[in-house]
């Protein structure tokens, strides 16, 4: 039976009618084919009406004045969800023309939520908190510049761009994601249950993609027919935690910090500096005649 791919890996079998529903919520993972297209329909509108609660909350608690990048996500997966939908049933033959751009896009405000996880964990420790948002913010950077920079030289399409640069940030927010994580249990950081939802939520969705494209990489097509309900069905659990956790604005308990963390960050502060003075003094004294 012959088949006809499209963007993002999107199938359809002809002669059946049956079509492949995307997801874009899923970032490259939207064009899951499935035997059953009412079920992968469901699903999707499922997201869809999750994603909407959330906004409407957001709206109606004043959460999303808290969490803008947050929001800003939610709200465009939102937006995307239901403009793919429309294009996917009416104008497929325009889906490429969108997809990866909105892909792009979608990354880097996933992009910007990691950071703002950072912000709002470590927002009672300013020194610490500047320096791993700088650190994360700088990583980024440089990912995204580096791909961007062999696209518009042509060593690769912009397809292959979206998916390289989708691996590579993701990978960097898992890792960042996991110290932070490890930071916050060592410190014994207090978190408020709105920052607990987003981190955990968003922790478990960047697990999922970093996971899942690892695994396709190395398996292939034989682990994606695996993950065809899974990968949907985690997504759907993301987002049932971000209602849960965020139906209403609950700020972080006003204690007084009682971590150390402020304290090793300048003692590491001052031994960089200590050692960077000593370099270049050492520099100065090789480099006279």
């Amino acid at each position: 039976m012959a088949r006809q791919r499209n963007a993002g890996g999107l199938i359809r079998k002809k002669g059946e009618g049956l079509w492949a529903f995307p997801f874009p919520c899923y970032d490259l993972f939207h064009a899951i084919h499935m035997t059953s297209s009412h079920a992968m329909l469901f699903l999707w509108l499922t997201g869809i009406g999750l994603e909407s609660l959330l906004v409407v909350r957001a709206l109606a608690s004043g959460w999303f004045k808290k969490y803008p990048f947050f929001f800003a996500y939610v709200m465009s997966v939102f937006l995307q969800d239901v403009f793919f939908l429309a294009v996917y049933r009416f104008h497929v033959r325009d889906y490429t023309a969108f997809y990866w751009w909105a892909e792009f896009f979608s990354v880097l405000i996933g992009s910007a939520v990691s950071w703002e996880i950072f912000r709002l964990v470590l927002g009672r420790y300013p020194g610490a908190g500047r320096m791993a948002r700088n650190v994360l913010l700088f990583a980024l950077i440089m990912v995204i510049a580096k791909g961007l920079a062999e696209s518009l030289r042509g060593e690769i399409s912009w397809p292959s761009t979206a998916v390289e640069l989708e691996r590579n940030l993701r990978v960097i927010q898992a890792v960042s994601l996991i110290v932070l994580a490890m930071l916050s249990f060592y410190y014994v950081i207090p978190l408020g249950r709105n920052v607990k939802g987003i981190f955990a939520g968003y922790g478990l969705f960047i697990a999922t993609i970093v996971l899942v494209l690892t695994l396709r990489a190395s398996l292939g097509n034989t682990f994606q027919a695996s993950w065809v309900f899974l990968q949907p069905l985690c997504y759907t659990a993301v987002l049932v935690l971000w209602c849960q956790s965020l139906w209403r604005y609950e700020p972080a308990t006003a204690l007084e910090p009682q971590s150390n963390i402020e304290e090793d960050y300048r003692s590491l502060a001052l031994a960089t500096q200590k050692g960077l003075h000593q370099t270049r003094a050492f520099l100065g004294k090789s480099m006279r005649p």
